[in-house]
Order: structure tokens, then C-alpha cells, then sequence
């Protein structure tokens, strides 16, 4: 019994579990929530950073809600499809016709297409300015087609006569060329046709004809020619 109480008192005394566990739990939180601050931290500033900042890989940085829409959808180059929307200023065959929005490469995009002023950002200005020019294309064209309308009705109230030699029988010597049906025209009314709008009929003889003049792509003008001796 003696020997046993001095050996007791010689080990020294045993840490229950729960003394240990309690500082280790503390410590582990503290380290925690310490990881959580630093990552907090570095987040916010990579949000701020990122738009100004491109990668290795040569593709900027996903946007994040701070920076305007605007330059979101006309700066930003798409990192996961490698690809970047720009407006064609030009038709370019297998990619796009001129004013159409379309994405390309952003080699392709910074290569070629922006060095030769084949496209640019899809800014709004530069929508305007295509609208506008839309505008202007669509009111040249009304007014040619209204020219042509008012000159078709002002020919086909009209008939014109050209004399030409000619056998006993009737005979044409020589034919009728478009050029000789403009200088009758214009002769009568001032107006000078294009030959190469004017379908000549075929004229062998004396007689009267239809002559038809394609003055628009959707405007025709027809007019009776008589062809009588003369000269």
C-alpha cells in the first residue's frame, strides 16, 4: 500500500478529454473564421479589379454587376466561348452582311476585322448612324421609283414616228437600233432614255410597233413606234 501512493504521487495527473477538446475547438473556429475574413477580402477586390485586368489567356475577366451593361455587352470578350459580338460595318463573306451583330474570334476580331475597319463595338451610336442610313437608302429609292412611274405615264400617252429607207415592198434597208429610238424620244419630249433599258422589237418592215422601256426594276413603260419612209 505504501509503495503504491508514492508511485501515484510521482506520475503527474492525467487531463480529463473534455479539457483538451475545448481550446482545440476554439482554436479551429478562430482559424476559420480568420480564412473567411481574408477570402472575403480578396473577393471584393477582385470584383473592383477584374474588369480592368485581362488573364493569361488573353480574355478578359467575367464582369461582374458593378460595371454598366453597356460595357458589358460591347467590351467584354466571352472567356467561356472565346468569342466576341462586334457590328459588320461591311458584308464578309462567311461571317456576316453589313450591320448584322454576329460573334467572332477575337483574333479574328482584333486581326483583321478592326485593322481594316470592317466592324466595331456595337455601340448605339453607330446603330443610329446605320439607321439613319437605312432611312436615306429607302427614301432614294421611293423617290427614283416615283420618278419612273411619273415618266411611264407621261410616255405611254404618247406615240412616236421614225422614218427610215425602204424597198418598194416595204422593205427595211437597214434595222432600227435603240439608239435611233432614244434621239425620237428626246427629240419630242426632252427626256433622253438609256439605250440599254429600251427592248427594240424586230422591225423589217413599214409598220407600227410596241416599244417596251424598263425605267425601274418594278416600273415598265411601253409606247407605239411607227415606222414610216422617209430620209
Amino acid at each position: 500500500m505504501e509503495y503504491q501512493t508514492l508511485n501515484n504521487l510521482g506520475r503527474p495527473p492525467r487531463r480529463k478529454p473534455s479539457s483538451l477538446l475545448i481550446p482545440t475547438l476554439l482554436n479551429l473556429i478562430l482559424l476559420v473564421a480568420g480564412c473567411y475574413i481574408a477570402l472575403s477580402h480578396n473577393s471584393l477586390h477582385y470584383e473592383v479589379a477584374a474588369p480592368l485586368v485581362r488573364s493569361n489567356t488573353g480574355c478578359a475577366p467575367a464582369i461582374t454587376s458593378r460595371v454598366p451593361s453597356v460595357m458589358r455587352r460591347n467590351m467584354v470578350v466571352n472567356s467561356r466561348q472565346r468569342s466576341v459580338d462586334v457590328l459588320l460595318k461591311e458584308d464578309i463573306r462567311g461571317t456576316g452582311k453589313k450591320g448584322e451583330i454576329t460573334a467572332v474570334k477575337p483574333g479574328f476580331w482584333r486581326n483583321y476585322l478592326l485593322p481594316q475597319g470592317l466592324a466595331t463595338q456595337p455601340t448605339a451610336e453607330y446603330l443610329e448612324e446605320l439607321r439613319l442610313e437605312d432611312e436615306r437608302k429607302v427614301a432614294e429609292a421611293k423617290a427614283k421609283k416615283d420618278a419612273a412611274i411619273k415618266l411611264r405615264d407621261s410616255l405611254q400617252i404618247l406615240s412616236f414616228t421614225i422614218r427610215v429607207k425602204a424597198q418598194d415592198d416595204g422593205t427595211l434597208y437597214g434595222g432600227v437600233r435603240a439608239q435611233d429610238i432614244v434621239e425620237v424620244v428626246k427629240s419630242q419630249t426632252g427626256t433622253e432614255l438609256d439605250a440599254k433599258t429600251i427592248d427594240v422589237p424586230e422591225i423589217t418592215s413599214l409598220d407600227t410597233y410596241t416599244v417596251y422601256v424598263n425605267l425601274h426594276p418594278e416600273v415598265r413603260a411601253s409606247f407605239p413606234l411607227s415606222v414610216q419612209r422617209g430620209k
